[in-house]
């Protein structure tokens, strides 16, 4: 018997001889077919995406089946016949061969089913899928997205910028229409990301997106309409046009695209508004609302000037007078601004703004700002209220509702204020914080953190969200990583008066006051003007007991006519001037000074220094024998506290405020535990224990020791690691 060739060499001659690698071939072939015309017939006909990828499934599984087949049968003359050994095979190479084949088919099988599982598992997993991306936004609403600039330069970004928010402004104008708000759609360049995810984020149902090419002297714009739901075209147009003058051709393909647009959906109709017609003003006007909204005192000047353009283009523009009055009004806090000197300012450009249009949202807006700015909370609400029922998509007008009823402690209407906001402009910064700061007071701390790390990861540039981070974290407890914050913050932006707070804040969590001093010190010099610098210096001299300093910096601040201020800037001043009489020992004059600040003190208002002032002024009471005015002061902080708690309030701060009532009410067990609850939840203001004469009652109880104790080591141990970060730098 010939003796049996080798195992390879036996097999390639039995594939060949039993006709297998011209069967596989033509398989191959036919596979190839079928998938070409599956990739051409799925968007037509709208298959569920599931489809093509369980036919490749089904092809890539059946190949081992047809090469076994084909070992195994002759299919020629049309019949079916078992093949015959040749002998050049061994029974046992050939029991090998077919469980080798065996196995890989069983192999590739389990291998596809573990990986493709959710896949085979339709519809159920197609249906959770669905519904894990539902979303509900509104029938008539759209996101422009910057338009791509393809021309081969690449240098017509700013052309291709300016037709994308010609369009976007054209359609702001239409009644019905929710259009998604610039810094939010102007955030996705990536011409790679999913259209439907956009919209999803967005939270529009359709989606504008175009592309720009210059070749020569010629221009050709490409517009698309998307619908979110499905990915597909709604409506698409080209338009050539000689690149002579670039102002127009926008004005023109802008309007062209926004009048098909409007076509396109049911029932819209253009707004009356107040929106100029002249193409430079309006330019001017929207270049500077860009730089408005960056916050810089640098960026607010620059857009005050690019408003002040504006008019000199179109003097009767009413939204740039308005534009003007609010970032003035912005300064007294971003930049150097005395806050009634800008308030002086801002008023007659309110008034030439409703003057020239008398439904301008963007005047009620900036009249509800200044009302705001000066105390008169009730007239400010009435104005922004106004500002929203003009122009439901004005979100500055949003914004500062927000704010106010957050000031307001109308915690469950700030939330409800601030996301039907952000339904109209999600990624927008100054919406976000706002809207984490009311989930921190309502204890949630961690859905506040997550919100403003996953902006800080889109914009790992901004001051603005890192100090707001950084200040939420040191509230939490976490005071070296709101350091880290505070100081990624102040290495962009250490001429930001805002910045600079929030870095010596920082220092002075860790008890490094120093370090604190120094930043203010130098800030206060440069910034002299401004308000929230001023404050924060006083603080920082009253703690480290530079009394005549502190009341330096009070003089500075307010001036000599008191009387003559805002009742809110009277009770800052008489607040201030009873803290440094508190600490001299005038018990009788501090006390006088609280009382006039608790005559000013608005029974709606939940700031910051409310709580402080009547418990204050039920201390000094106490220390004086007045028990019956100290029972009246401590029945109103315990209204406010109860006030604070029906609206959700739950944060750190209320738990520190409750100790200090329980302790002026003689319950000190209450008050430990308060105190501890605070402790718990992340307050860490080791120099406030120390300090606070309204705590004196506790000072020689071990609880309170422990407790202060404990806070001790931790800001130690964070100063160690900021010391650590700091070396690691080197």
């Amino acid at each position: 018997m010939e003796e049996n060739k080798p195992f390879l060499s036996a097999v390639y001659v039995e594939l060949i001889r039993r006709k297998v690698l011209r069967t596989v071939g033509g398989y191959a072939v036919a596979v190839f077919a079928v998938l070409q015309l599956m990739d051409a017939a799925v968007e037509p006909l709208r298959l569920p995406d599931w489809i093509p990828t369980l036919i490749t499934i089904g092809l890539i599984l059946f190949f081992p089946i047809v090469f076994m087949l084909a070992w195994q049968f002759d299919f020629s003359g049309g019949r079916v016949r078992r093949t015959e050994a040749s002998g050049d095979l061994s029974r046992g190479q050939s029991v090998a061969g077919f469980s080798i084949m065996l196995l890989a088919t069983f192999g590739m099988g389990w291998g596809f089913f573990q990986y493709y599982g959710d896949v085979l598992d339709e519809p159920q997993a197609a249906q959770e899928f669905q519904t894990a991306q539902d979303f509900s936004a509104p029938e008539n609403s759209i996101a422009v997205l910057p338009f791509a600039d393809l021309s081969e330069q690449g240098d017509q970004a700013y052309f291709s910028d300016g037709v994308s928010e010609e369009i976007l402004n054209l359609l702001a104008q239409v009644e019905g229409l929710h259009v998604a708000a610039r810094t939010s759609s102007f955030a996705f360049r990536d011409p790679t990301k999913n259209i439907r995810d956009i919209g999803r984020i967005l939270n529009v149902s359709t989606v504008l997106e175009g592309s720009i090419r210059k070749v020569g002297t010629r221009v050709r714009l490409t517009a698309q309409l998307i619908n979110v739901a499905d990915g597909y075209h709604i409506w698409s147009q080209t338009y050539d046009r000689e690149l002579d003058d670039v102002f127009a051709i926008q004005d023109e393909v802008a309007s062209a695209i926004a009048t098909a647009l409007v076509d396109s959906f049911k029932g819209l109709q253009e707004k009356p508004t107040g929106r100029t017609y002249n193409l430079a003003a309006f330019e001017a006007f929207r270049t500077g609302r860009l730089h408005w909204w960056r916050r810089s005192p640098q960026e607010i000047q620059q857009a005050i000037e690019l408003f002040a353009k504006a008019l000199e283009h179109d003097p009767q523009f009413a939204p740039a007078y308005a534009a003007i009055a609010d970032s003035l009004l912005l300064l007294s806090s971003y930049g150097n601004i005395p806050q009634m000197r800008a308030i002086e300012r801002a008023q007659p450009m309110i008034e030439k703004a409703l003057a020239i249009d008398p439904e301008s949202a963007e005047a009620f807006a900036a009249l509800g700002l200044a009302r705001w700015q000066i105390g008169q909370n009730d007239a400010a609400e009435s104005a922004l209220r106004q500002a929203i029922r003009l122009n439901a998509d004005y979100i500055p007008a949003r914004l500062w509702l927000g704010g106010l009823l957050g000031q307001l402690g109308r915690i469950p209407e700030q939330g409800l204020v601030l996301q039907e906001a952000m339904a109209l402009d999600p990624l927008n910064e100054l919406l976000a914080i706002n809207y984490a700061g009311n989930l921190y007071v309502q204890g949630n701390y961690a859905d506040a953190k997550v919100l403003l790390s996953d902006l800080v990861l889109l914009r790992p540039d901004s001051p603005t969200l890192l100090r707001t981070l950084a200040g939420y974290s040191m509230a939490n407890g976490d005071l070296a990583e709101g350091w880290e914050h505070a100081q990624r913050a102040y290495l962009l932006a250490p001429d930001a008066p805002v910045v600079v707070i929030t870095m010596a804040k920082a220092w002075m969590a860790v008890g490094a006051f120093d370090e604190s001093e120094r930043i203010l010190s130098e800030a206060v010099e440069t910034w002299s003007d401004n308000a929230e610098l001023k404050s924060q210096y006083f603080y920082l001299q009253l703690i480290a007991g530079r009394l005549e300093e502190a009341e330096q910096v009070i003089k500075d601040q307010f001036g000599s006519d008191i009387a003559s201020l805002p009742e809110r800037f009277q009770r800052y001043y008489h607040f201030q001037r009873g803290m440094v009489l508190t600490q001299q020992g005038e018990i009788e004059a501090a006390r006088d000074a609280m009382e006039l600040a608790v005559s000013a003190v608005q029974e709606s208002a939940l700031d910051e220094n409310k709580l402080f002032v009547l418990s204050m002024s039920a201390m000094l009471n106490q220390r004086l024998g007045f028990e019956d005015l100290a029972e009246e002061r401590l029945t109103e902080a315990e209204r406010a506290v109860h006030r604070a708690r029906v609206n959700g309030i739950d944060d750190p701060g209320i738990y520190y405020n409750e100790a200090v009532l329980h302790v002026l009410k003689g319950n000190k067990q209450h008050a430990l535990d308060s105190l501890e609850e605070a402790v718990e939840r992340g307050w860490r203001d080791a120099w406030v224990l120390k300090i606070d004469g309204r705590l004196d009652p506790l000072r020689e109880d071990a609880r309170f020791i422990d407790l202060a104790q404990r806070v001790e080591e931790e800001v130690d141990q964070a100063r160690e690691q900021i010391a650590s970060l700091k070396l690691a730098r080197l």
